[in-house]
């Protein structure tokens, strides 16, 4: 069970028992509010699925029981307030899937580190010149290019430094190695 799952489980337990009648008003601002929990708009789809898909349960549940009380009512009222704010999400969110070729925030963050250890290794080894840092630097700032064209800006990048001899050949290859460790599939598809 992931994190939104068991929030929605949580939530949905006190939903309908809030202290507040269970009206249109009152359901939709306790589940709006809920909602700014959440930053991603895929999250807030999953977690309103949940507890609508329980709502639904539950009624059909209840139903089976019971057919004079007002707590068929009260799931109809939720329910709809649920599938108000599904519509208004999916007015605005276009689910794209994200493509192999994209760095993930961990992949990002890894070769970002891997980047400032080659210029602390480049200032140890004395190649002070401004030219190899900023190269570096400006790698940083595209792993928005997707994997693929990153490396091959990369490979672009070492390479035209190793052909102005501003670093050589071993430590190139020595960079480039420790970069594409981990994305040896990339790698393969631009050499």
């Amino acid at each position: 069970m992931n994190i939104i799952e068991k929030e929605a489980n949580r939530f949905y337990s006190n939903l309908y028992r809030n202290g507040k009648v269970n009206n249109l008003e009152n359901l939709k601002d306790i589940i709006t509010t809920k909602l700014y929990d959440f930053n991603r708009d895929r999250d807030k789809l999953d977690f309103l699925k949940i507890i609508r898909h329980k709502s639904v349960i539950d009624k059909e549940e209840h139903m089976k029981k019971c057919s004079g009380c007002s707590y068929g009512e009260e799931r109809e009222i939720g329910i709809f307030a649920i599938d108000q704010e599904i519509d208004d999400i999916n007015s605005l969110y276009v689910y794209e899937a994200k493509s192999d070729n994209q760095f993930s925030v961990e992949e990002e963050t890894e070769l970002h580190n891997k980047l400032n250890d080659i210029l602390d290794k480049l200032e140890k080894q004395g190649f002070g010149q401004e030219i190899i840092f900023e190269e570096i630097e400006d790698l940083k700032n595209h792993f928005n290019l997707g994997k693929k064209n990153w490396f091959q800006l990369f490979k672009g990048k070492v390479f035209d430094l190793t052909l102005k001899k501003v670093i050589e050949k071993t430590f190139a290859q020595e960079i480039y190695n420790k970069l594409s460790e981990g994305f040896e599939q990339v790698v393969k598809m631009i050499e």
